[in-house]
């Protein structure tokens, strides 16, 4: 039996906003740890025997947790489902403990509420793709995932394509106007936003075609190239070294190709560390449950690119019948109404009854 430590009831005495309080009554909240990771469950009054599992996102290494928001728990919650999500021992790109935890309090919640007669899994960012990593792990255990602007690719290709090549290829082209301690990018211990500015700004012009090359809004340069590099270094730091090599790559699009190339940072891929980042985690394609992807048109954080990558996966795996990508017409990482996030939910469940499968496109 599973270990229970300081396990503990709760009724959530305060009301919800007003946006999250659309069913009848608080639900019973049960908060506690599980072998020493964080946990909540949370059940309606009015339950209808369903059971939403929830991942979270990437959460900076030395954060705390934060449990899904009220307003959008209640998407669930007024539904009749109960809802429950790990907090994960450690944070970060935390794909390792994520799937494996996740599951150990999904075993805990039938063992103590009963076998639910449905159960989904869902998840924000990077919890979109842990979403996806469970119900490929657990097929039997779930009826469908959704996950929620996820990178549904390859975590390689998201690290290699995206967070490294855009750091390199930025040092490159502005490492002489960053301080000294801050190279090399993708070895320093932190580089605020700020001094990325500082950088970009010191070539107006280069730093708009940078943007434009990664298809982002120069607004949005600074925080994301500062973003990336504290993702990547936790990610290195975790796998034990440096995930990536780029001896061979030949960067382009960027003006002058012969340049960059010769001033482009070159690394050596550690195999441990590569090994690393391909088990946690290449998604396979193999699935046997419906499984619904939303994301918006404009995402700085996880370019729309990539969950377009899974539907390429599930049809060479012959399973793209079991696979639907739908997008918000919004800009920004996750800005996914909750109404919206209920309306997929709808199709996800009817389709998962037996309903015919939803069409692909505009969540409107």
């Amino acid at each position: 039996m599973m270990r229970r430590v300081a396990v503990s009831i709760l009724v959530l005495a305060a009301c919800l906003t007003q946006a999250a309080s659309s069913f009848a009554a608080d639900p019973v909240v049960e908060m506690g740890e599980l072998d020493g990771v964080p946990y909540r469950i949370q059940v309606p009054v009015d339950w209808n025997g369903g059971l939403v599992m929830y991942a979270h996102g990437y959460r900076p290494r030395g954060g705390s947790w934060a449990p899904l928001p009220p307003v959008f728990a209640a998407v669930f919650l007024s539904r009749g489902f109960a809802v429950a999500e790990s907090g994960y021992s450690r944070q970060g790109w935390a794909l390792e403990e994520a799937v494996a935890q996740t599951e150990a309090v999904r075993l805990f919640f039938a063992e103590k509420h009963g076998a639910p007669d449905s159960t989904f899994v869902t998840g924000h960012s990077m919890g979109g793709i842990i979403a996806l990593a469970t119900i490929e792990t657990y097929p039997g255990a779930y009826d469908g995932a959704m996950p929620l602007c996820g990178p549904l690719a390859p975590a390689y290709l998201f690290f290699e394509d995206v967070a490294f090549d855009m750091l390199v290829t930025f040092e490159a082209l502005f490492g002489d106007y960053l301080p000294p301690e801050n190279r090399p990018v993708i070895e320093t211990d932190g580089m605020s936003a700020q001094i990325v500015e500082q950088a970009l700004a010191a070539d107006s012009t280069l730093a708009e075609q940078f943007a434009t090359h990664w298809t982002m809004r120069r607004g949005d340069l600074a925080s994301t190239v500062s973003f990336y590099q504290l993702f990547y270094r936790e990610l290195a730091d975790r796998a034990g070294g440096n995930p990536v090599g780029n001896r061979g790559t030949i960067y382009c699009g960027f003006g002058d190709n012969r340049d960059l190339n010769r001033s482009a940072p070159r690394y050596d891929a550690d195999p441990a560390a590569f090994e690393y980042a391909r088990r946690y985690y290449t998604p396979t394609g193999r699935i046997s449950d419906p499984v619904l992807a939303v994301h918006t048109t404009y995402d700085p954080g996880v370019p729309p690119s990539l969950p377009s990558f899974y539907e390429t996966l599930t049809t060479l795996e012959g399973t793209g019948g079991l696979f639907v990508q739908l997008h918000v017409e919004a800009d920004g990482h996750c800005n996914i109404p909750p109404a919206l996030v209920g309306k997929a939910f709808d199709m996800l469940r009817g389709w998962a009854g037996g309903g015919v499968r939803p069409g692909p496109g505009l969540l409107e």
